[in-house]
């Protein structure tokens, strides 16, 4: 069975599409971005917004198609402990640990379009 190779230049423009895609998204429901890819030695957070009193830590995942599963399938317990940590990370360094904030997840599966995107709220897993 041939497979074809996507090149790792393609992935990230994909997934930087999704980013900004999931971005207008939520600007578009009334957040305001805070942030964009924060790193730590744990790990990285896609977008940090801010609705209300809550700071709401945003995990964007992107699928061309499902063979290996949706979008959201692919947010493992790891991911999400990583996710968790970064963003008790971030808060701490911005001295808001005593914020209100959550982890939500966009999954878009296929075409680059808001009629793919999931959005899950206040996630745990």
């Amino acid at each position: 069975m041939l497979r074809k190779v996507i090149s790792p230049r393609k992935k990230l423009n994909d997934g930087a599409a999704a980013e900004q895609l999931a971005e207008r998204y939520l600007v578009e429901q009334g957040y305001q971005c805070i942030a964009r890819n924060f790193h730590s030695r744990v790990g990285e957070v896609d977008l940090i917004m801010r609705h209300g009193n809550t700071i709401v830590f945003v995990e964007v995942r992107y699928r061309a198609n499902t063979s290996r599963g949706t979008a959201s399938e692919s947010v493992t317990k790891h991911k999400y402990l990583r996710c968790l940590k970064t963003a008790e990370y971030w808060l701490t360094k911005n001295n808001l640990q005593n914020s209100q904030y959550q982890i939500d997840v966009i999954a878009i599966d296929g075409q680059l379009s808001v009629d793919n995107l999931h959005w899950l709220q206040a996630v745990q897993i």
